[in-house]
């Protein structure tokens, strides 16, 4: 057969095959990588109780605009923190109801970056100290009423998804 002719020559494809990456070279799902930031939604009027934002959107200010969560009905998201400069910009859009217009609220988060070296296959991820977040008020869009009305930051240090670090009370 003509396939024993090339015999050695596949031999040879399978030994570079298994021998030319090694377990290190392949990032693990398990490793812990740059966080996102955790935000939930709490009823203003009794601060303990979770409440749900019917309709939510999120665009984040990247270049260009980034639609991150498209009409959700959540107590919590999960969104990402540019790694590139120390703010993200955020629409927060609320949707039009039976009774309410669709209300966009416009919010500056600025932290202090935190490049950390993790391994050869995972590079580095990013830890966002010093975290704020507030209205944005010099955004001329923003001139409608708002649905937010407090912010508690529960922590000023990103560095996980363990917890959340900022309570929205509407």
């Amino acid at each position: 057969m003509n396939l024993l002719k090339f015999w050695p020559q596949i031999l040879l494809a399978i030994t570079l095959l298994f021998t030319g990456c090694t377990r290190d070279d392949i990032c693990d799902p398990n490793v812990p990588t740059t966080p996102l930031l955790i935000i939930t939604f709490k009823d203003f009027l009794n601060r303990d109780e979770p409440k749900q934002v019917v309709g939510l959107s999120v665009i984040g200010d990247y270049s260009p605009a980034v639609n991150i969560i498209s009409e959700v009905t959540t107590d919590s998201i999960a969104i990402p923190l540019r790694t590139a400069v120390d703010n993200t910009q955020y629409q927060l859009i609320q949707a039009a109801t039976a009774t309410t217009t669709e209300i966009t609220d416009v919010y500056l988060t600025t932290y202090l970056r935190e490049n950390i070296y993790i391994n050869r296959a995972c590079s580095f991820k990013t830890i966002f100290n010093e975290l704020a977040f507030s209205e944005n008020v010099t955004d001329s869009d923003n001139d409608s009423a708002s649905w937010i009305l407090d912010i508690s930051i529960n922590q000023t240090t990103v560095e996980n998804e363990n917890q959340s670090h900022i309570t929205i009370f509407h």
